[in-house]
């Protein structure tokens, strides 16, 4: 079937990262809301049910009751580098209703581009939709590649991220074991309308573009935009290899934010910058289900709280937030070792290159 293809640029620089709405943005929100006529959503989704959690950190919680009981079944897994299982669904089987674009990404391109050309990856509408305009941008489906990040996967992200240009868009990553449902390479884009903690949280700097986050329920690292994507995706992505050599299961989240280094002006306003949020987690399958109030994974770990139980929606706490979050965090102590192989690799890539 012939669809449209959208070629994006590989490399983009920060005078690139423009908060503005774009010709692509537009075109998957028309594309999206036409396949509504198409019957290839499982529920229909309701107006978004957002709430300000009151507290320091500032959640936002999100009720969709249909998600979590209608959404397809999780495939079963004992690693976060298991191995892809075609007896299984996976996104080839997708229906052509589904698939809303190509994409492939030039390093020649200084711009999007149109054509009718097949794009080696594709975008498809997630069936089971967050919010409006929610898709997966599916890198070399073909390949049958396991749902575990490659650099390629990562470039993908980056380059749709800023191509697209809208501040609610996010960009996220779920490992095997950190409740990804399908074992087929796969990221989310969707949007939500307020901003998240996990966007403004502090750090402090570890090593060239990868800072940690200093107070934050889930330690990880945040990776800020510095000199162009093309080298953001790779210190992103040697990070994301420690974590899949030691089978370490992670999250992963691309958005707007403030910049990691603080203004020596306080009455400046910084202009947002692209921030790339890494945690690694305790394995999803050895998490108490009894003391989860929701499945932490990487929306959740962001900020922003999904919820099926309406009276929870309503009565939730920052404390009841922060107490499921930690279950899936590591020990201080934990993520320091973690930390300490990824400064030593990110640190041995930066002395070779």
């Amino acid at each position: 079937m012939k669809r449209a293809c959208v070629t994006l640029p590989r490399h983009l620089t920060p005078d690139k990262v423009k908060v503005s709405q774009t010709l692509i943005n537009g075109l998957v929100d028309s594309l999206w809301s036409k396949s509504k006529s198409e019957n290839v959503f499982r529920y229909e989704l309701s107006e978004s049910c957002l709430r300000s959690i009151p507290g320091q950190c500032q959640f936002c919680a999100d009720y969709n009751e249909h998600r979590f009981s209608k959404k397809r079944a999780a495939h079963s897994v004992s690693s976060c580098n298991q191995p892809f299982n075609d007896s299984l669904f996976n996104f080839n089987k997708l229906n052509d209703s589904e698939i809303l674009l190509g994409v492939s990404l030039s390093d020649d391109a200084g711009c999007v581009s149109f054509s009718m050309d097949s794009g080696s990856s594709l975008v498809a509408v997630n069936a089971s939709p967050l919010s409006e305009s929610h898709i997966l941008l599916l890198p070399s489906p073909e390949k049958c590649l396991n749902q575990r990040l490659t650099l390629g996967a990562v470039e993908l992200g980056l380059s749709f991220s800023v191509s697209c240009g809208d501040p609610d868009l996010r960009v996220v990553f779920n490992s095997l074991r950190a409740f990804a449902s399908i074992n087929h390479l796969h990221l989310h884009a969707y949007k939500c309308s307020t901003s998240l903690p996990i966007e403004s949280a502090p750090v402090e700097h570890l090593v060239d573009c990868c800072y940690k986050l200093t107070t934050y329920p889930v330690p990880g690292f945040v990776f800020q935009l510095q000199t162009d994507t093309v080298s953001l995706a790779k210190s992103v992505f040697t990070a994301v290899e420690v974590l899949q050599d030691q089978d370490i299961p992670h999250n992963m989240m691309i958005t707007y934010g403030d910049p990691c280094t603080v203004h020596t002006d306080p009455t400046i306003v910084p202009e947002p910058v692209l921030r790339v949020c890494l945690w690694p987690v305790k394995p999803s399958d050895q998490l108490p289900a009894d003391e989860l109030l929701f499945k932490p994974a990487v929306c959740e770990i962001s900020g922003h709280i999904l919820l099926h139980d309406l009276d929870l929606f309503q009565t939730i706490t920052e404390t009841q937030i922060i107490n499921t979050l930690k279950i899936n965090a590591f020990e201080e102590d934990q993520f320091q070792e973690i930390t300490a192989l990824v400064k030593k690799k990110l640190e041995a890539v930066n002395n070779s290159s």
